[in-house]
């Protein structure tokens, strides 16, 4: 009893569990001198003398050395799910749940419904949602292909009475009778007379309205009708309600042949009473479709004020009232609209009627250019002429703010004229502005660019150099030469299409010493939108505002001799409604290697550089030259006047 105690002579079974207190504190806890020992994730316990350093929760060692104990490395160490996965932290874990899941307290990770929740899938808006464990899949409807997040139509795929029409940017299936466009313009009638329409850019489905009828002719029109040569009528008839879309030919006059051209068109016939059709480009031009003007929009309300609704023999017409006041042609109303590219003169129908004018003829300076009825408030006698010097014997004059387009209007009542001649003048005067003083100007410096625009139509752009900052005065000839104390003054301007919805960028504009627009040299006075900021001579009036853009600088010459400039301009159409198009310039800064759209270059020059003497001797020159011409004129008329 009294020799010292040995661990040799304990039995075997408490040697066992000697040993199993002695590893524990081995390895979870230690005796420190003081607290100050134990480690920064270890628990110091103080027992009377005895100090104990143990390690906190999650963390492994003999605390006075403590480190992180990996509980996702064990499994049985952690409880995460199997829709999740375990993320070890510095004394503890987490489960983070995986793709398609979320935490929910109390059941953790559950699926998410992204077919449930708005916003969560990328299903197309016409692909069904189908949710799965922890994914979805999208199917695009019969009729559709693409993979759900896609869908698109194809023609021919659509259900009865549907076609795979374009709807914002993707292809659907569709009612034509819903989804189409409108055609409305007046020329379209087979009583029109000629001009030079061309159908090239209608694809899809129209309907027509208006004044010039609201269905194809379905009878061969005569040719130079309907504002075009060879006019487009339906070969076969209209179909009814309840026939859907049908396959009809459409026909073009010429050359004494009734159906000399051809084209395929599909045809239905609306509940509201009117037709849709699916027009496709004329294989020519100058062929356009045409409309019967018999044909009338609704029932009796399309009757003016000065007429009466007749029925006759089940079907309706408007018919003049009887008047037999009107005798006095000075009386007769007149209307003249006067259009961006053309001027009309309209006569009331009803009002001739009453003058006793029975068969209505009324034509211009050059008779072929003729009238023809259309109604509106009122039923009118129209005839048109464009805007133009020229055209159906139209004269234009001009002064320093405006240009007048005058004509004559011929009125008969049979083809024949003995003793009356009713002639009315009228005419139009137009404000000078960029796009007017081009068309009036005889020979303008100007180039030309046509955009084309899926949808809305081909647009032109014009570029042109003007003589002041009234951009009224356009230079003249091929070239133009200047001083390097003159200024350019560099007006560009949209026309045709829709111009309400777009508004003209200048994106890039730059000077070359030659007339390739590709020339490595290049001095740019707008760049990326907005003008150079080291030239204080450049001056930019309008940029990405409105159907036009201007700007200004002071002539220049390229170092090495060269005495030409040419400009170039790179356009682009921008979208008033949906996109910023006003530049915002502070403080640009101009970079290196710019990417042009040469398809989308507008050109210029060239504009050679002259000295300022050379210019006062050239303009000296001329007016002696001038003086030269004037003074035997000036002197006969001044001796005319003396002897008279």
């Amino acid at each position: 009893m009294g020799r010292p105690f040995s661990l040799t002579s304990v039995p075997v079974a408490v040697v066992v569990v000697t040993s199993w207190v002695i590893v524990a504190a081995a390895t979870d806890s230690s005796e420190a001198r003081s607290c100050f020992e134990c480690h920064s994730n270890a628990t110091c316990m103080e027992d009377g003398a005895v100090t104990t350093c143990s390690c906190q929760e999650g963390f492994t060692g003999d605390g006075l050395e403590c480190v992180d104990l990996d509980e996702c490395a064990t499994p049985e160490a952690h409880n995460c799910s199997a829709d999740s996965s375990c993320v070890n932290m510095p004394g503890s874990y987490t489960c983070v749940c995986a793709q398609g899941f979320h935490m929910t307290p109390g059941l953790g990770c559950t699926d998410v419904d992204e077919c449930a929740e708005p916003g969560l899938s990328g299903c197309h808006a016409l692909a069904t949602c189908i949710n799965g464990h922890g994914n979805y899949s999208c199917v695009c409807p019969v009729g559709y292909w693409g993979d759900g997040r896609l869908c698109e139509c194809s023609p021919g795929s659509c259900g009865p009475g549907l076609d795979c029409v374009a709807q914002g940017e993707a292809l659907v299936c569709a009612d034509p009778c819903e989804e189409h466009r409108v055609l409305d313009q007046y020329w379209r009638s087979a009583w029109h007379m000629a001009g030079y329409a061309c159908d090239k850019n209608l694809r899809g489905w129209y309907r027509f309205v208006g004044q010039g009828g609201v269905r194809l002719a379905e009878t061969c029109v005569p040719v130079l009708h309907c504002n075009t040569a060879a006019p487009m009528w339906l070969n076969g008839t209209h179909p009814s309600s309840d026939e859907g879309i049908v396959s009809r030919t459409a026909c073009a006059h010429w050359s004494g042949d009734c159906c000399l051209w051809d084209a395929p068109v599909q045809v239905k016939a609306c509940a509201g009473g009117y037709y849709v059709y699916n027009l496709t480009a004329p294989p020519e031009c100058h062929l356009a479709y045409c409309t019967d003007p018999s044909s009338v929009d609704g029932t009796c309300e399309e009757c003016s004020v000065e007429e009466d609704c007749i029925s006759d023999n089940g079907r309706w017409r408007c018919e003049c009232k009887q008047d037999s006041n009107g005798t006095d042609l000075s009386l007769l109303e007149r209307r003249v609209e006067c259009g961006a590219n053309d001027i009309k003169v309209s006569l009331s129908k009803c009002q001739l009627k009453s003058l006793h004018f029975e068969k209505i003829l009324i034509y211009l300076r050059d008779s072929q250019c003729a009238g023809f009825t259309e109604r509106g408030d009122r039923v009118w006698m129209s005839v048109v002429t464009p805007a133009r010097d020229g055209p159906c014997g139209t004269v234009m004059t001009r002064n320093e703010t405006h240009a007048t387009y005058s004509n004559t209007l011929y009125l008969a009542d049979d083809i024949i004229i003995r003793d009356v001649n009713n002639n009315i003048n009228f005419g139009c005067s137009y404000p000078l502005d960029m796009k007017v003083s081009l068309k009036t100007s005889l020979q303008p410096m100007v180039s030309l660019l046509n955009l084309s625009l899926g949808g809305t139509g081909t647009f032109t752009v014009q570029m042109a150099l003007f003589q002041s900052p009234a951009y009224t005065q356009p230079y003249q000839g091929s070239s133009v030469a200047l001083s390097t104390e003159a200024f350019l003054y560099v007006g560009a301007m949209l026309d045709g299409g829709d111009l309400s919805h777009f508004a003209l960028l200048m994106t890039n504009c730059y000077a070359t010493p030659s007339g390739s627009a590709t020339d490595p040299l290049k001095y740019f006075i707008i760049q990326d939108r907005c003008p150079r900021a080291q030239d204080s001579t450049i001056q930019v009036v309008e940029n990405g505002e409105s159907s036009q853009g201007r700007f200004s600088v002071q002539m220049f010459r390229f170092a090495g001799n060269h005495d030409l400039v040419y400009l170039h301009c790179e356009v682009y159409l921008c979208d008033a409604v949906n996109e910023q198009c006003k530049p915002t310039c502070a403080r640009t800064r101009f970079r290196s290697g710019v990417s042009i759209d040469q398809t989308h270059v507008l050109n210029l020059g060239p504009i050679m550089r002259k000295g300022v003497q050379a210019t006062v001797s050239r303009a000296a020159s001329s007016s002696w030259g001038l003086l030269r011409v004037w003074l035997p004129v000036l002197l006969s008329a001044t001796l005319t006047l003396t002897s008279q």
